[in-house]
């Protein structure tokens, strides 16, 4: 389209109109066609994944960790090792870990293999709270410290 049409109306007159206006409006137009059809599609698509916890060692013998799991109505399968967690991995579930120690040889290894690990307090929290459990890519071990924003200020030296 040409940058600048002119306009005729019946009576005569003319008027210069930026064809960039309808440009854009047509883009728009066509931008939210695009993203409700997509959207149907993501939807109609994508498999739920349900999820599963995995008690690791000392947390599947916490009856009051299994109880807290039962209340949230998540499924959870105890584990002794990792060697373990190959035959129950699939990618109909996503897996959270619950480890008890953080410092263990067991949490090193979920952790180098980017698994969810969270803590007990975590899945205690969200049983008294009737929530979900939360997502997070890095290792939680408690919610104490959830949704607070922390400002350190005064380093000199970045290391």
């Amino acid at each position: 389209m040409a940058e600048n049409s002119v306009l005729t109306s019946t009576t005569g007159r003319t008027s210069l109109a930026d064809s960039s206006i309808f440009d854009s409006k047509v883009t728009e137009i066509s931008k939210e066609n695009l993203l409700i059809g997509s959207t149907s599609y993501v939807e109609e698509e994508m498999p739920q994944i349900e999820t599963r916890v995995i008690l690791v060692q000392e947390a599947g013998k916490q009856e009051e960790l299994i109880k807290a799991l039962k209340d949230i109505k998540v499924g959870f399968v105890k584990m002794e090792s990792v060697e373990e967690f190959e035959g129950l991995d699939s990618p109909e579930f996503e897996n959270v870990f619950v480890v008890t120690d953080f410092q263990d040889s067991v949490f090193n290894d979920l952790y180098k293999a980017d698994c969810r690990v969270i803590g007990p307090p975590v899945v205690l929290n969200c049983s008294q709270k009737g929530e979900p459990l939360p997502f997070s890519c890095r290792p939680l071990y408690c919610t104490s410290m959830m949704n607070l924003v922390l400002c350190f200020t005064g380093f000199r030296k970045k290391e």
